[in-house]
Protein backbone atom coordinates (compact mmCIF):
# COMPACT_ATOMS: atom_id res chain seq x y z
CA UNK A 1 0.00 0.00 0.00
CA UNK A 2 1.09 3.58 -0.54
CA UNK A 3 2.77 4.92 2.57
CA UNK A 4 3.01 8.57 3.57
CA UNK A 5 5.62 9.62 6.06
CA UNK A 6 3.85 12.89 6.78
CA UNK A 7 6.71 14.86 8.28
CA UNK A 8 5.09 17.68 10.24
CA UNK A 9 8.05 19.64 11.51
CA UNK A 10 8.88 22.99 13.00
CA UNK A 11 12.36 23.88 11.80
CA UNK A 12 14.84 26.35 13.17
CA UNK A 13 17.76 27.42 11.03
CA UNK A 14 21.02 26.54 12.72
CA UNK A 15 24.28 28.42 12.78
CA UNK A 16 27.33 26.18 12.15
CA UNK A 17 28.62 27.00 15.63
CA UNK A 18 25.31 26.64 17.46
CA UNK A 19 24.62 24.00 20.08
CA UNK A 20 22.16 22.26 17.76
CA UNK A 21 24.75 22.01 15.01
CA UNK A 22 27.35 20.73 17.45
CA UNK A 23 25.02 18.00 18.69
CA UNK A 24 24.33 16.86 15.14
CA UNK A 25 28.02 17.11 14.27
CA UNK A 26 28.87 14.86 17.22
CA UNK A 27 26.46 12.20 15.93
CA UNK A 28 27.82 12.52 12.38
CA UNK A 29 31.43 12.32 13.53
CA UNK A 30 30.67 9.17 15.48
CA UNK A 31 29.08 7.68 12.35
CA UNK A 32 32.04 8.60 10.15
CA UNK A 33 34.37 6.88 12.62
CA UNK A 34 32.25 3.76 13.09
CA UNK A 35 33.96 0.44 13.89
CA UNK A 36 33.29 -2.79 12.02
CA UNK A 37 29.57 -3.10 11.27
CA UNK A 38 27.34 -5.85 9.92
CA UNK A 39 23.66 -5.13 9.30
CA UNK A 40 20.55 -5.95 7.33
CA UNK A 41 18.29 -3.20 6.09
CA UNK A 42 14.81 -2.98 4.59
CA UNK A 43 14.67 -0.23 1.97
CA UNK A 44 11.13 0.64 0.81
CA UNK A 45 10.27 3.15 -1.91
CA UNK A 46 6.77 4.60 -2.34
CA UNK A 47 5.77 6.36 -5.55
CA UNK A 48 2.36 8.05 -6.02
CA UNK A 49 1.76 6.24 -9.31
CA UNK A 50 2.39 2.78 -7.83
CA UNK A 51 -0.10 0.71 -5.86
CA UNK A 52 2.63 -1.18 -4.02
CA UNK A 53 5.97 -0.27 -2.52
CA UNK A 54 9.26 -1.30 -4.08
CA UNK A 55 11.15 -3.07 -1.31
CA UNK A 56 14.81 -4.03 -1.30
CA UNK A 57 16.44 -6.36 1.19
CA UNK A 58 19.98 -5.18 1.86
CA UNK A 59 22.86 -6.72 3.75
CA UNK A 60 26.14 -4.94 4.33
CA UNK A 61 29.45 -5.31 6.06
CA UNK A 62 31.68 -2.28 6.50
CA UNK A 63 35.11 -2.05 8.09
CA UNK A 64 37.24 1.03 8.78
CA UNK A 65 39.59 1.63 5.87
CA UNK A 66 43.31 1.22 6.35
CA UNK A 67 45.22 4.34 7.37
CA UNK A 68 47.11 4.05 4.09
CA UNK A 69 43.89 4.39 2.04
CA UNK A 70 43.10 8.09 1.44
CA UNK A 71 40.11 7.35 -0.80
CA UNK A 72 37.52 6.06 1.63
CA UNK A 73 36.48 6.03 5.26
CA UNK A 74 35.59 2.35 5.00
CA UNK A 75 35.83 -0.82 2.98
CA UNK A 76 32.53 -2.55 2.38
CA UNK A 77 30.39 -5.23 0.81
CA UNK A 78 26.76 -4.35 0.02
CA UNK A 79 24.40 -7.10 -1.17
CA UNK A 80 20.83 -6.40 -2.24
CA UNK A 81 17.80 -8.13 -3.70
CA UNK A 82 14.20 -7.32 -4.61
CA UNK A 83 11.32 -9.32 -6.09
CA UNK A 84 10.27 -8.89 -9.71
CA UNK A 85 7.55 -10.61 -11.78
CA UNK A 86 10.24 -12.79 -13.38
CA UNK A 87 12.00 -13.67 -10.12
CA UNK A 88 14.36 -12.14 -7.59
CA UNK A 89 16.85 -9.56 -8.86
CA UNK A 90 20.14 -9.47 -6.97
CA UNK A 91 23.35 -7.50 -7.02
CA UNK A 92 26.30 -6.33 -4.98
CA UNK A 93 28.89 -3.59 -4.62
CA UNK A 94 32.24 -3.80 -2.88
CA UNK A 95 35.17 -1.52 -2.17
CA UNK A 96 38.52 -2.16 -0.50
CA UNK A 97 42.04 -0.77 -0.82
CA UNK A 98 41.50 1.09 -4.10
CA UNK A 99 39.40 -1.63 -5.76
CA UNK A 100 35.68 -1.26 -6.53
CA UNK A 101 33.29 -3.88 -7.91
CA UNK A 102 29.59 -3.63 -8.73
CA UNK A 103 27.25 -6.23 -10.20
CA UNK A 104 23.65 -6.04 -11.41
CA UNK A 105 21.62 -7.21 -14.41
CA UNK A 106 24.26 -9.73 -15.51
CA UNK A 107 26.93 -7.06 -15.72
CA UNK A 108 30.05 -6.94 -13.58
CA UNK A 109 32.00 -3.69 -13.49
CA UNK A 110 35.30 -3.19 -11.74
CA UNK A 111 37.54 -0.21 -11.10
CA UNK A 112 41.11 -0.26 -9.80
CA UNK A 113 43.28 2.70 -8.89
CA UNK A 114 46.30 1.10 -10.54
CA UNK A 115 44.32 0.97 -13.79
CA UNK A 116 42.85 4.47 -13.54
CA UNK A 117 42.65 6.62 -10.41
CA UNK A 118 40.33 9.25 -11.93
CA UNK A 119 37.00 7.48 -11.13
CA UNK A 120 37.98 7.42 -7.46
CA UNK A 121 38.69 11.15 -7.36
CA UNK A 122 36.38 13.11 -5.09
CA UNK A 123 34.25 15.56 -7.03
CA UNK A 124 32.34 17.93 -4.77
CA UNK A 125 29.77 16.27 -2.52
CA UNK A 126 29.37 13.23 -4.78
CA UNK A 127 32.74 11.72 -4.03
CA UNK A 128 34.38 8.97 -6.04
CA UNK A 129 32.82 6.07 -7.92
CA UNK A 130 33.00 3.85 -4.84
CA UNK A 131 30.94 6.28 -2.73
CA UNK A 132 28.22 6.50 -5.41
CA UNK A 133 27.43 2.77 -5.55
CA UNK A 134 23.80 1.80 -4.99
CA UNK A 135 22.96 2.00 -1.26
CA UNK A 136 26.48 3.14 -0.32
CA UNK A 137 24.96 6.26 1.23
CA UNK A 138 23.28 4.02 3.82
CA UNK A 139 26.64 2.95 5.25
CA UNK A 140 27.23 4.71 8.59
CA UNK A 141 30.70 5.91 7.53
CA UNK A 142 29.38 7.66 4.42
CA UNK A 143 26.16 8.81 6.10
CA UNK A 144 28.21 10.57 8.76
CA UNK A 145 30.28 12.41 6.18
CA UNK A 146 27.14 13.39 4.28
CA UNK A 147 25.60 14.91 7.41
CA UNK A 148 28.82 16.73 8.30
CA UNK A 149 28.96 18.25 4.81
CA UNK A 150 25.31 19.35 5.04
CA UNK A 151 26.00 21.36 8.21
CA UNK A 152 28.01 23.84 6.16
CA UNK A 153 25.36 24.01 3.40
CA UNK A 154 22.77 26.76 3.93
CA UNK A 155 20.09 24.79 2.04
CA UNK A 156 19.88 22.31 4.94
CA UNK A 157 17.89 23.12 8.07
CA UNK A 158 17.90 20.91 11.18
CA UNK A 159 15.78 20.62 14.29
CA UNK A 160 17.37 20.10 17.66
CA UNK A 161 17.96 16.38 18.40
CA UNK A 162 15.47 14.92 20.87
CA UNK A 163 15.25 11.70 22.85
CA UNK A 164 12.23 9.57 21.91
CA UNK A 165 11.02 6.01 22.23
CA UNK A 166 11.33 4.16 18.94
CA UNK A 167 10.29 0.55 18.47
CA UNK A 168 10.33 0.06 22.22
CA UNK A 169 13.79 1.50 22.78
CA UNK A 170 15.42 4.86 23.38
CA UNK A 171 16.49 6.72 20.26
CA UNK A 172 17.86 10.10 19.25
CA UNK A 173 15.53 11.73 16.72
CA UNK A 174 16.89 14.28 14.25
CA UNK A 175 14.76 16.11 11.66
CA UNK A 176 16.13 17.73 8.53
CA UNK A 177 14.68 19.75 5.68
CA UNK A 178 16.41 20.91 2.52
CA UNK A 179 15.06 24.03 0.83
CA UNK A 180 16.23 25.03 -2.65
CA UNK A 181 14.91 28.14 -4.37
CA UNK A 182 12.23 28.56 -1.74
CA UNK A 183 10.85 25.05 -2.36
CA UNK A 184 11.20 22.05 -0.09
CA UNK A 185 13.37 19.56 -1.95
CA UNK A 186 13.41 16.91 0.76
CA UNK A 187 12.48 16.18 4.35
CA UNK A 188 14.13 13.53 6.48
CA UNK A 189 13.82 12.03 9.95
CA UNK A 190 16.70 10.05 11.45
CA UNK A 191 16.48 7.75 14.46
CA UNK A 192 19.90 7.04 15.97
CA UNK A 193 21.01 4.73 18.75
CA UNK A 194 21.84 7.13 21.62
CA UNK A 195 24.90 5.08 22.64
CA UNK A 196 26.52 4.06 19.34
CA UNK A 197 24.96 6.78 17.12
CA UNK A 198 24.24 4.07 14.52
CA UNK A 199 21.09 4.73 12.44
CA UNK A 200 18.03 2.70 13.39
CA UNK A 201 15.66 4.15 10.80
CA UNK A 202 15.66 6.88 8.16
CA UNK A 203 12.43 8.33 6.69
CA UNK A 204 12.81 10.53 3.62
CA UNK A 205 10.36 12.43 1.43
CA UNK A 206 11.73 13.91 -1.78
CA UNK A 207 9.85 16.69 -3.58
CA UNK A 208 6.91 16.49 -1.14
CA UNK A 209 3.56 17.53 -2.61
CA UNK A 210 4.75 17.39 -6.23
CA UNK A 211 4.02 14.86 -8.96
CA UNK A 212 7.57 13.56 -8.54
CA UNK A 213 7.11 12.95 -4.83
CA UNK A 214 8.93 9.90 -3.51
CA UNK A 215 9.01 8.41 -0.03
CA UNK A 216 11.81 6.16 1.22
CA UNK A 217 11.91 4.26 4.49
CA UNK A 218 15.02 2.43 5.69
CA UNK A 219 15.02 0.15 8.74
CA UNK A 220 18.34 -1.19 10.08
CA UNK A 221 18.97 -4.38 12.03
CA UNK A 222 22.51 -4.92 13.34
CA UNK A 223 24.28 -8.22 13.98
CA UNK A 224 27.60 -9.12 15.56
CA UNK A 225 30.41 -8.36 13.05
CA UNK A 226 32.25 -11.41 14.37
CA UNK A 227 29.56 -13.66 12.87
CA UNK A 228 29.68 -12.27 9.34
CA UNK A 229 30.99 -14.69 6.69
CA UNK A 230 32.74 -11.90 4.79
CA UNK A 231 35.34 -9.87 6.64
CA UNK A 232 38.40 -10.70 4.51
CA UNK A 233 38.02 -7.79 2.09
CA UNK A 234 40.09 -9.10 -0.82
CA UNK A 235 39.45 -9.97 -4.45
CA UNK A 236 40.08 -13.63 -3.70
CA UNK A 237 37.38 -13.61 -1.01
CA UNK A 238 34.95 -11.84 -3.34
CA UNK A 239 35.57 -14.39 -6.10
CA UNK A 240 35.05 -17.20 -3.60
CA UNK A 241 31.72 -15.63 -2.63
CA UNK A 242 30.55 -15.10 -6.24
CA UNK A 243 32.44 -17.66 -8.37
CA UNK A 244 29.74 -17.95 -11.04
CA UNK A 245 29.38 -14.20 -11.50
CA UNK A 246 33.13 -13.67 -11.92
CA UNK A 247 33.36 -16.68 -14.23
CA UNK A 248 30.51 -15.57 -16.50
CA UNK A 249 30.50 -11.81 -16.43
CA UNK A 250 33.99 -10.57 -15.69
CA UNK A 251 35.20 -8.66 -18.72
CA UNK A 252 38.75 -9.78 -18.01
CA UNK A 253 38.01 -13.34 -16.88
CA UNK A 254 40.96 -15.07 -18.51
CA UNK A 255 42.04 -18.08 -16.45
CA UNK A 256 45.71 -18.77 -15.70
CA UNK A 257 45.25 -22.40 -16.80
CA UNK A 258 44.61 -21.15 -20.34
CA UNK A 259 47.76 -19.03 -20.56
CA UNK A 260 50.27 -21.58 -21.96
CA UNK A 261 50.35 -21.43 -25.76
CA UNK A 262 49.12 -17.83 -25.87
CA UNK A 263 51.16 -14.66 -26.36
CA UNK A 264 51.88 -12.32 -23.48
CA UNK A 265 49.39 -9.42 -23.28
CA UNK A 266 50.33 -5.83 -24.00
CA UNK A 267 51.67 -3.91 -21.02
CA UNK A 268 53.74 -0.86 -20.18
CA UNK A 269 54.84 -0.63 -16.56
CA UNK A 270 57.24 1.54 -14.55
CA UNK A 271 60.42 -0.10 -13.31
CA UNK A 272 62.25 0.42 -10.05
CA UNK A 273 65.05 1.88 -12.16
CA UNK A 274 62.89 4.85 -13.16
CA UNK A 275 62.05 3.94 -16.76
CA UNK A 276 59.30 1.76 -18.26
CA UNK A 277 59.16 -1.80 -19.54
CA UNK A 278 56.86 -2.02 -22.55
CA UNK A 279 55.69 -5.05 -24.49
CA UNK A 280 53.17 -5.23 -27.33
CA UNK A 281 51.20 -8.43 -27.80
CA UNK A 282 52.58 -10.37 -30.76
CA UNK A 283 56.01 -8.77 -30.60
CA UNK A 284 59.10 -10.72 -29.62
CA UNK A 285 61.13 -10.39 -26.44
CA UNK A 286 64.80 -9.45 -26.21
CA UNK A 287 65.40 -12.88 -24.63
CA UNK A 288 63.32 -15.75 -23.26
CA UNK A 289 61.79 -14.58 -20.00
CA UNK A 290 60.83 -15.79 -16.57
CA UNK A 291 58.07 -13.49 -15.29
CA UNK A 292 57.45 -13.87 -11.57
CA UNK A 293 54.28 -12.29 -10.17
CA UNK A 294 55.05 -11.60 -6.52
CA UNK A 295 53.08 -9.92 -3.74
CA UNK A 296 55.46 -8.61 -1.05
CA UNK A 297 52.79 -9.31 1.58
CA UNK A 298 52.83 -13.05 0.86
CA UNK A 299 55.27 -15.65 2.17
CA UNK A 300 58.25 -17.51 0.64
CA UNK A 301 59.17 -14.58 -1.63
CA UNK A 302 62.86 -14.62 -0.72
CA UNK A 303 63.06 -18.36 -1.40
CA UNK A 304 61.22 -17.96 -4.71
CA UNK A 305 63.52 -15.19 -5.92
CA UNK A 306 66.62 -17.13 -4.91
CA UNK A 307 65.40 -20.29 -6.67
CA UNK A 308 64.65 -18.46 -9.92
CA UNK A 309 67.97 -16.59 -9.93
CA UNK A 310 69.91 -19.79 -9.34
CA UNK A 311 68.04 -21.65 -12.09
CA UNK A 312 68.42 -18.87 -14.68
CA UNK A 313 72.11 -18.59 -13.83
CA UNK A 314 72.59 -22.26 -14.81
CA UNK A 315 71.01 -21.90 -18.28
CA UNK A 316 73.25 -22.30 -21.37
CA UNK A 317 72.02 -18.93 -22.70
CA UNK A 318 71.19 -15.48 -21.32
CA UNK A 319 67.54 -15.34 -20.25
CA UNK A 320 65.82 -12.39 -18.63
CA UNK A 321 63.88 -12.23 -15.38
CA UNK A 322 60.95 -9.86 -14.88
CA UNK A 323 59.86 -9.40 -11.28
CA UNK A 324 56.24 -8.19 -11.48
CA UNK A 325 54.85 -6.62 -8.30
CA UNK A 326 51.28 -5.38 -7.77
CA UNK A 327 52.52 -2.74 -5.34
CA UNK A 328 53.99 0.64 -6.25
CA UNK A 329 56.19 0.70 -3.15
CA UNK A 330 59.77 0.64 -4.35
CA UNK A 331 61.08 0.13 -0.82
CA UNK A 332 58.95 -3.00 -0.32
CA UNK A 333 60.20 -4.38 -3.63
CA UNK A 334 63.87 -3.63 -3.00
CA UNK A 335 63.75 -5.44 0.34
CA UNK A 336 63.17 -8.58 -1.73
CA UNK A 337 65.16 -7.95 -4.92
CA UNK A 338 67.92 -5.72 -3.59
CA UNK A 339 68.49 -2.09 -4.56
CA UNK A 340 70.73 -2.95 -7.50
CA UNK A 341 69.43 -5.66 -9.83
CA UNK A 342 71.82 -8.06 -11.57
CA UNK A 343 72.16 -7.83 -15.36
CA UNK A 344 69.18 -9.32 -17.16
CA UNK A 345 66.71 -8.55 -14.37
CA UNK A 346 63.91 -5.97 -14.32
CA UNK A 347 61.45 -5.20 -11.52
CA UNK A 348 58.16 -3.62 -12.61
CA UNK A 349 55.65 -1.98 -10.27
CA UNK A 350 51.86 -1.63 -10.36
CA UNK A 351 51.54 -4.92 -12.24
CA UNK A 352 48.12 -5.91 -10.87
CA UNK A 353 46.43 -5.22 -14.22
CA UNK A 354 48.99 -7.36 -16.05
CA UNK A 355 48.44 -10.13 -13.50
CA UNK A 356 44.69 -10.03 -14.11
CA UNK A 357 45.17 -10.07 -17.89
CA UNK A 358 47.25 -13.21 -17.43
CA UNK A 359 44.58 -14.76 -15.21
CA UNK A 360 46.54 -14.56 -11.97
CA UNK A 361 44.11 -14.97 -9.07
CA UNK A 362 46.61 -15.59 -6.26
CA UNK A 363 50.32 -14.97 -5.73
CA UNK A 364 52.98 -16.08 -6.48
CA UNK A 365 52.85 -17.22 -10.12
CA UNK A 366 55.83 -17.89 -12.39
CA UNK A 367 55.36 -17.58 -16.16
CA UNK A 368 57.96 -18.71 -18.70
CA UNK A 369 57.89 -17.36 -22.27
CA UNK A 370 60.06 -17.79 -25.36
CA UNK A 371 61.64 -15.10 -27.56
CA UNK A 372 58.37 -14.75 -29.50
CA UNK A 373 56.47 -13.84 -26.35
CA UNK A 374 54.61 -17.17 -26.33
CA UNK A 375 53.97 -18.60 -22.87
CA UNK A 376 55.41 -22.10 -22.52
CA UNK A 377 54.93 -22.90 -18.84
CA UNK A 378 53.07 -21.60 -15.79
CA UNK A 379 53.84 -22.53 -12.18
CA UNK A 380 51.35 -21.68 -9.45
CA UNK A 381 52.66 -21.03 -5.95
CA UNK A 382 56.05 -21.86 -4.47
CA UNK A 383 57.54 -25.24 -3.65
CA UNK A 384 61.05 -26.57 -3.05
CA UNK A 385 61.27 -27.92 -6.61
CA UNK A 386 60.60 -24.55 -8.28
CA UNK A 387 64.24 -24.04 -9.28
CA UNK A 388 64.40 -27.43 -11.01
CA UNK A 389 61.10 -26.77 -12.82
CA UNK A 390 62.33 -23.39 -14.08
CA UNK A 391 65.69 -24.82 -15.19
CA UNK A 392 64.15 -27.80 -17.01
CA UNK A 393 61.51 -25.78 -18.85
CA UNK A 394 63.69 -22.78 -19.70
CA UNK A 395 66.41 -25.12 -21.03
CA UNK A 396 63.93 -26.32 -23.66
CA UNK A 397 63.06 -22.79 -24.78
CA UNK A 398 65.00 -21.39 -27.70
Amino acid sequence: MIRKIGLLMVFTAIHPLSGIAQGIADIATSLAESPAITADARFSVTLPQNDTDITYTIGFTSLPAADSDPLSACKYLIEWSYPTPSGTSEGFSAYFDGHHYRYRDQRLQEYHTEWDSVPFTFSGARGGIHTQAQFADLLPHFLGREILASLSDSTYVYCEPEMVTFDGRDAMKVKMRRVIGGETASERVYYFDPVTSLPLRIDTESNPGSITEQSILVDYNYTDPQTTPFTAMTEEALIDRYPEIFEKYRMSNFRIENLPGTTLPTFSLPTTGGDRFTHQRGEGLAAPAVIAFIDPAKGFNAELISSIREAVGMLPYQAQIIWAFPTNSRSDIEILTGESLPAGETAVTGAAALARDCGVAAYPVVVMADRNGVVKKVVLGFNKDLGDVVLQNMALIK
